[in-house]
């Protein structure tokens, strides 16, 4: 399944003890349709607030319902900010987390002191002006294979705190055209500042913490040129803060193969 969501009601992918997750609402929805409990493993954990545009994911169903049934019957089933953009069928190996190779997570940020109604709970809106070509300039220190301790949240799980971040690319937009969403305008137009973080795999909370360094550089806060130091350090303490999940969404995940 392609999974798309509005994360704002959730407390993130993950199923939860105390909080509504979106896995259980799919799996619920999913669960009262084909009669037999499932249980639905996404490409990644998305954290609380945080959206998809592209959540791939895999479930074992018995069922002798077509693909096309199983995509209508779901999203007759899900709340208006949960949709299943596609279904199909698979080989039992398939696994929508391990088989994954990369990720792309788009941040947005509104860079204007008025706020608009249109981009409410999808952007971080900053009232300071920013500086974007600093804040290009410390993007490249991030780029290649590195270790993102300073980067990762204290709760994170992973072994390992070296990731792959293949691509960091910064563009501006206009709030007008944030739907669909914000394709890029001439150089120097725009309030959006659209960040698209292409990368093998990300560590909790990672995205949001390089982009809360990135807007302290912008604001003249940090010096470009201290983002290696805090890559160095390996110290979350030395990083900025962790910008707010309301701006971040799951863009597309892709694999091995075409199937």
């Amino acid at each position: 399944m392609d999974l798309e969501y509005l994360g704002g009601r959730y407390s993130g992918w993950q199923w939860q003890d105390n909080a509504l997750s979106i896995q259980q609402v799919v799996e619920e929805a999913l669960t009262k349709m084909i009669c037999h409990p499932v249980r639905v493993t996404a490409s990644g954990r998305t954290d609380a607030g945080v959206h998809a545009l592209c959540q791939p994911a895999h479930v074992d169903v018995a069922t002798n319902m077509e693909d096309i049934q199983i995509l209508r019957g779901l999203n007759s089933l899900l709340p208006e900010d949960i949709a299943v953009r596609a279904v199909s069928t698979v080989d039992d190996r398939w696994n929508a987390r391990k088989d994954a190779t990369h990720k792309t997570y788009r941040y947005i940020i509104h860079n204007s002191r008025v706020p608009s109604v249109f981009s409410h709970g999808r952007v971080w809106r900053i009232p300071h002006a920013l500086d974007i070509p600093a804040m290009r300039a410390a993007a490249t220190m991030l780029i290649g294979e590195r270790d993102f301790t300073s980067f990762r949240a204290s709760g994170c799980s992973s072994k390992s705190p070296v990731r792959r971040l293949i691509a960091l690319d910064m563009a501006l937009g206009r709030v007008e055209s944030f739907y669909p969403p914000p394709a890029p305008t001439a150089e120097g137009e725009g309030t959006l500042v659209i960040m698209n973080f292409t990368g093998s795999g990300f560590l909790k909370q990672m995205v949001r913490n390089l982009v809360g360094t990135l807007v302290e550089v912008g604001r003249g806060k940090t010096p470009p040129e201290d983002v290696a130091t805090i890559l160095e350090a390996k110290d979350r303490r030395a990083a900025g803060p962790c910008a707010p999940p309301q701006g971040l969404c799951l863009m597309d995940v892709e694999y091995r193969s075409e199937e």
